[in-house]
């Protein structure tokens, strides 16, 4: 197997300020969801996309979600990423209600405790990748060192020296790597992966989802991974399925972390 210029050493975070946003602080990480329904007004009717009377994740554990396409996975990773709102229920993060939260609220809470990667890294192509990174900070009112902060994370990711380079100048391994790195340079609480190894080649996607799990395991972030490979659901501590909106499977995962 390919190593892709991997660095094998461990990630570090410095400790974080406290922020003086109320909305960031968390006591505790667990996820708890309540009664969830997500539903559209169609051209033939209404359609429920997601149907989630339960659905909890212990905090600091890691959780992999597989179905079908179209089985409503995206749909729970976007309400618990506070990136839509459910049309009825309760999302709880720590000790906040998302869905108590208005939107400018909700936004907050999201940039200061919460980690999102895509399957299509979304790095702004007219910044560079610091500035990338850079702008999360910035969201979070937390730049103090932020340059060495950057450059240490971008060399644990094994990325050091590209900082300067525009995403299109990239590898697909090298922008996603980035993503991550624009995820957790927060420190999240949360870290949530909508398909991050889609687009990846197989020794590629095994070495994001190692970086990925290093980042969950130095933080205690918890983790919570959407994809259709079986190897990266077999990493995680435990294994959810969906189909048709419902989780119609849920167990511990036997090679997985926690």
């Amino acid at each position: 197997m390919k190593n892709n210029n991997i660095s094998t050493m461990p990630l570090s975070f410095p400790r974080r300020r406290e922020s003086t946003n109320m909305d960031s602080r968390l006591r505790g990480n667990d996820i708890h969801v309540k009664d969830v329904l997500v539903e559209y007004d169609t051209a033939v009717g209404l359609f429920r996309a997601l149907d989630c009377p339960e659905f909890c994740v212990e905090g600091g554990s890691s959780v992999a979600i597989m179905g079908p396409s179209g089985c409503g996975k995206s749909t729970l990773l976007g309400v618990l990423a506070g990136l839509a709102q459910p049309t009825s229920g309760a999302i709880t993060i720590g000790d906040t209600d998302l869905t108590a939260l208005n939107e400018t609220r909700r936004v907050a809470f999201r940039k200061n405790a919460i980690g999102v990667v895509y399957q299509a890294d979304n790095l702004l192509p007219f910044l560079t990748v610091a500035e990338n990174i850079h702008l999360q900070l910035a969201l979070c009112q937390d730049t103090d060192n932020a340059e060495q902060r950057i450059a240490d994370l971008l060399d644990q990711l094994g990325i050091g020296g590209l900082g300067g380079r525009l995403p299109d100048q990239l590898s697909g391994g090298q922008r996603q790597r980035a993503a991550i790195a624009r995820a957790i340079i927060h420190k999240p609480a949360v870290i949530l992966a909508d398909e991050p190894t889609g687009a990846l080649d197989e020794d590629t996607a095994v070495s994001v989802i190692q970086l990925l799990l290093d980042a969950h395991q130095q933080l205690n972030s918890t983790l919570v991974i959407v994809t259709h490979d079986p190897v990266v659901a077999q990493s995680m501590g435990r294994l959810v399925t969906m189909c048709d909106g419902k989780i119609d499977g849920d167990r511990l995962s036997v090679n997985g972390n926690r």
